[in-house]
């Protein structure tokens, strides 16, 4: 996937608090751009809540005009928990599943606008970006708070574009996996010799290792341990290959 450029707009970002938890899940995201228009929040204020996305916030962009803020970008995405109204041009939402599978991909830099905690976007302000997007939710109580909304939207396009995160350990491949599968295998036969029962104890392992996506790690100690139940079962002479 081609590297892709996101720029975080907030539109009279009314909460401090809000405002440095955004920084702050920019950076987890790395997230390079932040644009302010019209801020109502202080930024001091803000910085107490930024964590290490202090510096984001202290070089972000403060515009008075929502066009200023769409400069240098090739698409422009606004958020809304109004997806739909029938009749109305404006709120024709995609979903943000949608946006990120299908939209996404054809982006070189998206600015991605959120409105403000009290009133959201206004009509004029929807009316200037390309798409609208929604963040499916509850029909009770469909409004995200603008710090969950961003930190959700972010992580739906880390998921598609992201680096590969260094907090997940490797999992083990199907290669590594089919070593620790023989050896229990082995188990098998010598304690279910008869061929009905093999077979199925032979399969539901199968589909319980497979379905598990164990790490590299866990799958070396699960060869570890099948080796050594196997090795005892067999006798002091048996060398696992």
């Amino acid at each position: 996937m081609k590297e892709i450029e996101v720029r975080i707009v907030l539109v009279g970002i009314e909460g401090a608090v809000n405002l440095g938890i955004i920084a702050r899940t920019c950076m987890n995201f790395n997230v390079k751009e932040l644009y302010l228009v019209s801020p109502v929040a202080s930024l001091e204020e803000a910085l107490k809540y930024s964590a290490r996305g202090s510096d984001l916030l202290s070089r972000s962009v403060i515009v008075d005009r929502l066009e200023k803020a769409f400069e240098g970008v090739d698409l422009v995405a606004a958020t809304s928990a109004i997806g739909y109204s029938e009749g109305d041009a404006l709120r024709q939402a995609i979903s943000l599943e949608d946006f990120v599978d299908r939209v996404i991909p054809r982006a070189r830099k998206v600015a991605i606008v959120f409105g403000r905690e009290s009133t959201g976007l206004t009509r004029e302000e929807l009316s200037k970006a390309d798409f609208l997007v929604t963040i499916p939710a509850s029909p009770e109580y469909p409004v995200l708070n603008v710090s969950q909304a961003v930190a959700i939207f972010l992580w739906e396009l880390w998921k598609r574009v992201g680096a590969r995160p260094v907090n997940i350990p490797p999992r083990a491949t199907r290669e590594e996996l089919e070593k620790v599968l023989d050896t229990i295998n082995g188990i098998t036969a010598l304690v279910a010799p008869l061929e009905d029962r093999r077979k199925r104890c032979e399969l539901v392992w199968r589909r319980l290792l497979l379905r598990s996506v164990p790490s590299v790690y866990e799958a070396r100690v699960l060869l570890y341990w099948a080796r050594r139940v196997l090795r005892k079962l067999r006798g002091p002479g048996f060398r696992s290959p």
